[in-house]
């Protein structure tokens, strides 16, 4: 009897991309698939959660060093690793007779394994499809053309290690805007809507998919947030989180704090790895904690203060949360560019209390943003979901474990 086919899910070692693709491995499983997926050790129990089989990614991430957020830096970072890890993920997918490669647009070892084994890949990217007609606005023209400058020296690296992999596998990198993006003309499942990515236009020729945010439509982590206890129900409520990544601002968790405290509100602070005590003493109404469920305190929240992650967006729009956000990096800006562009959002460029507090104001007095959040919030409801993902990722897996089959059985006879 021929076994299910086997998708293999190859994630990117960061939580911001891993998190997000559990809830289709999860769509996978019940759809009678076969999943293996590849992640850090940490993550063996929350992928393991999902459903299918766990592998862990090569021991030797744990002591690399990550980039600055620059793009060009990341994907020499991105490039590194395909060129490392490609001819071992190439021997993992082998190993698990996989049918199609499901990977993070980041995970490019994937790609490579794909292509050594003969295997359609679908590409997942943690953002917004990224792509060369994709402009910063004026304001962040500056501070863009100094990253630049800066990622030249890694640029040049990364056409070297582009060189080297042409040589060894018949498909080089590309530039660093070709890797930022990480589609290498693969079908790619965008977690947004049309209306949410920039140029839309630009991508046509491409099979790009906009299946919407999966995770941030579903259910929550948690029957009941501890950080919601108390609030009453005409409490106005103000989320503030940095992600966990750009989080170590001790600073903005403060100034917020003073800036948003206010009779009749509540102001929950998601401080992830920062101490209390650097941020010192909290104004009424203002609490600080290491970790919430974000989908719960959003489902309930008035006004959203974050970075302008992608993920973070997704959630806060599919909740109908307008949003106040601070870009920490380059795709941060453009994300709050497009959240600005649809009426649904603010954003500030420095976040000294002043202007935090009189951007909140605006926000919370102006009942046009949040109906603008509510109207984006329908269309990612309308959008193809759960059910056209896995679609196309079980089509793909079963036509090949069809030919498989059929190629071992070999011709019959009389």
């Amino acid at each position: 009897m021929s076994r299910p086919p086997t998708v293999a899910v190859v994630h990117f070692p960061s939580s911001g991309h891993i998190r997000p693709l559990l809830t289709l491995v999860a769509a996978l499983e019940r759809e009678g698939l076969r999943t293996v997926q590849w992640a850090p050790p940490e993550w063996e129990q929350a992928c393991l959660a999902a459903g299918g089989e766990f592998r862990v990614l090569p021991e030797f991430l744990k002591t690399v060093a990550w980039p600055p957020p620059i793009p060009s830096r990341i994907s020499e970072f991105v490039g590194m690793l395909a060129e490392r890890m490609a001819p071992w993920m190439s021997e993992q997918v082998k190993d698990v007779g996989a049918d199609v490669v499901l990977r993070d647009s980041f995970a490019q070892y994937g790609h490579y394994a794909a292509l050594t084994n003969d295997l359609r890949e679908i590409v997942v990217p943690p953002m917004m499809a990224f792509h060369r007609r994709m402009r910063p606005s004026a304001a962040d023209l500056p501070l863009t053309f100094k990253n630049l400058i800066k990622g030249v020296p890694g640029a040049l690296r990364l056409r070297s290690t582009s060189r080297r992999l042409d040589r060894q596998y018949g498909a080089p990198l590309g530039d660093w805007r070709t890797v930022f993006g990480g589609r290498h003309g693969a079908t790619t499942l965008i977690w947004t809507v049309p209306s949410l990515q920039m140029r839309p236009e630009a991508l046509r020729g491409e099979d790009i998919r906009y299946v919407g945010p999966l995770r941030a439509l579903g259910p929550t982590e948690v029957d009941a947030e501890p950080a919601l206890d108390g609030i009453d129900a005409e409490d106005q409520l103000i989320y503030v989180s940095l992600g966990t990544v750009f989080e170590m601002r001790p600073s903005f968790y403060r100034d917020a704090a003073a800036a948003l405290a206010a009779p009749g509100r509540r102001v929950i602070l998601s401080i992830g790895r920062v101490a209390p005590e650097e941020i010192g003493p909290l104004p009424a109404g203002v609490s600080a904690h290491a970790h919430v469920d974000q989908l719960s305190v959003l489902k309930r929240a008035d006004l959203f203060v974050a970075h302008g992650g992608f993920n973070g967006i997704q959630e806060s729009l599919a909740s109908g949360v307008p949003m106040l956000l601070f870009p920490q990096m380059f795709e941060q800006a453009l994300n709050a560019d497009v959240v600005v562009g649809q009426g649904a959002g603010l954003r500030i460029r420095s976040a000294t209390p002043d202007r935090i507090h009189a951007a909140a104001e605006t926000l919370l007095g102006d009942p046009t943003y949040a109906e603008a959040a509510r109207r984006v919030a329908a269309e990612l409801r309308s959008s193809g979901g759960i059910d056209e993902a896995v679609e196309v990722i079980a089509s793909a897996a079963r036509e090949h474990r069809a030919t498989v089959d059929a190629h071992m059985s070999g011709p019959s006879s009389d």
